[in-house]
């Protein structure tokens, strides 16, 4: 495998399992040192194990990114121990369903806080404490297929991930003097554990084109894609891996 993203550092929040685990295992196949953050993980998280049996720097970094002053601490953290951060994916989320006669507000801003707060106020920091020092950085967003076409009961996780998207075109308009590109992996029905928890996804089955659920791996392989300095030009971009549900 071609160690294309030798030598960097990323930092994937919500990293302890599921796809963040799977893309901070993929960059670090791919040659990066990775930072683990996750609301709570410690140096025996297996995430880490995985990451260090392909020879490169793992760091776990507990905390909570919906806590602006806690993600200051984070940033400051990581590039102390780690030199500085070239890559930040911003893949922390939450998916919790409600319909829009039934959500709360405090099932709001739970889901806008994960999902969008958490994501503006880690970029920001990662951005201002090293990417901008260093003149270069790879921004990728997760959002999903929900934020262009939003799914009956998410509502609210729906339009946050569309401030996703909205953001990461923000990122990529005021950043790129500095060598920073912001994109984003809109990913749609994934064969993850919250995902299969419920039988929901077998009835968006049917409107898959490609008829069956994406794997963990092709949304990593989709991150990394956008993270290799040989197609630095995307910047801007929304990455649709959904089987064909959205084709624009």
């Amino acid at each position: 495998m071609e160690k294309m993203l030798q030598g960097k550092i990323a930092l994937v929040t919500g990293a302890a399992r599921g796809i963040g685990r799977c893309i901070a295992v993929k960059l670090a196949e791919y040659g990066a040192d990775v930072i683990v953050n996750d609301l709570k993980i410690d140096e025996d998280a297996p995430v880490l194990s995985e990451i260090r049996a392909q020879g490169v720097r793992a760091m776990a970094l507990p905390g909570d990114i919906t806590d602006c002053a806690k993600v200051n601490e984070m940033v400051d953290k990581a590039v102390a121990e780690m030199g500085r951060i070239d890559v930040l994916v911003n893949n922390a989320g939450a998916y919790p369903a409600l319909g829009v006669l039934d959500v709360t507000e405090d099932h709001f801003n739970f889901v806008v806080n994960v999902n969008l707060k958490g994501l503006f106020f880690m970029t920001q920091a990662v951005v201002k404490k090293s990417m901008i020092p260093n003149n270069y950085g790879r921004i990728v967003n997760i959002s999903s297929c929900d934020g262009k076409n939003p799914g009956r009961g998410v509502a609210i996780y729906s339009a946050a991930k569309a401030g996703v998207i909205s953001l990461t075109k923000s990122f990529a308009l005021e950043l790129a003097d500095y060598d920073i590109n912001s994109n984003a992996v809109a990913a749609g029905w994934v064969e993850s554990e919250q995902v299969l928890s419920n039988d929901r996804w077998k009835d968006a089955l049917p409107s898959i084109p490609s008829r069956r659920l994406g794997k963990l791996s092709e949304i990593a392989e989709s991150v990394a894609f956008l993270c290799n300095d040989k197609v630095s030009y995307i910047n801007g971009e929304i990455l649709d891996v959904n089987g064909g549900i959205i084709m624009d």
